[in-house]
């Protein structure tokens, strides 16, 4: 049976700046994703529907690319839409169906599918358009995101924060937007989405664009570090 659309990911903890060891880390996205081989099991029968063989997503059902997120994200955010955490608010419709197929899910076809999605190759969020104003783009991000999705924005799992790199520019707006509107993140005991709120409502829609946008400078190599405090 196929179901309606897998909605993962999300936009966590947008704190202060944040150092990181002189390292440096080789963002994931140099090269056009490679085939992978066809999905099986949990991810076969409920997820590829909507999110794709890839995990490439599509942008008429609303649903992410999801290929390459981690398997603590994808098990955390689809235990958070099984509980009611997400996909609560009546505005958000994607979110209610990613609800209502969580629901039939157990931990063991959830962690089965969370292997299936890391392992698939990555695919770049797409490259700023031209024009972007990326200096100012990448100061706002090292002094208010860094901290938490780090400089290469691939997230940390000690705060629970999102890898970003691999999310489509549209789906990472629209997550801005239901953090600002407390679509997302509102729930009582929601911790780090309740963090997401406070730090998006604030912000203008040219700010949320701006930052939906930047993450793809981020996927392409961008560095921000030197930004901070600036």
């Amino acid at each position: 049976m196929k179901w309606p659309a897998l909605i993962f990911g999300g936009f966590a903890l947008f704190l202060a700046a944040c150092g990181e060891a002189p390292v440096v880390e080789k963002n994931p996205v140099e090269s056009e994703p490679v085939p992978a081989a066809a999905p099986v099991g949990a991810y076969a029968q409920v997820c590829i529907a909507c999110h794709g063989p890839n995990g490439e997503g599509k942008e008429e059902l609303h649903s992410p690319s999801i290929a390459g997120l981690p398997t603590w994200y994808v098990e955390e955010q689809v235990k958070k839409f099984r509980a009611g955490t997400r996909g609560f608010h009546p505005e958000d419709l994607p979110g209610q169906q990613m609800r209502a197929i969580a629901l039939t899910l157990t931990d063991a076809q959830i962690s089965e599918a969370a292997v299936t999605i890391a392992a698939l190759p990555i695919r770049p969020s797409e490259s700023p358009p031209a024009g972007f104003d990326l200096e100012t783009a990448r100061i706002s991000y090292a002094n208010d995101c860094m901290e938490c999705h780090r400089y290469n924005g691939k997230g940390e799992i000690v705060f629970h924060s999102a890898q970003l790199v691999t999310l489509n520019r549209s789906y990472l707006l629209r997550q801005l937007m239901n953090f600002r509107s407390g679509r997302r993140g509102a729930t009582e005991g929601d911790m780090y989405g309740s963090k997401m709120v406070e730090k998006t409502r604030s912000l203008t829609d040219d700010e949320i664009e701006m930052f939906a946008t930047y993450i793809g400078a981020l996927a392409h190599g961008d560095d921000p570090r030197a930004a901070r405090e600036k």
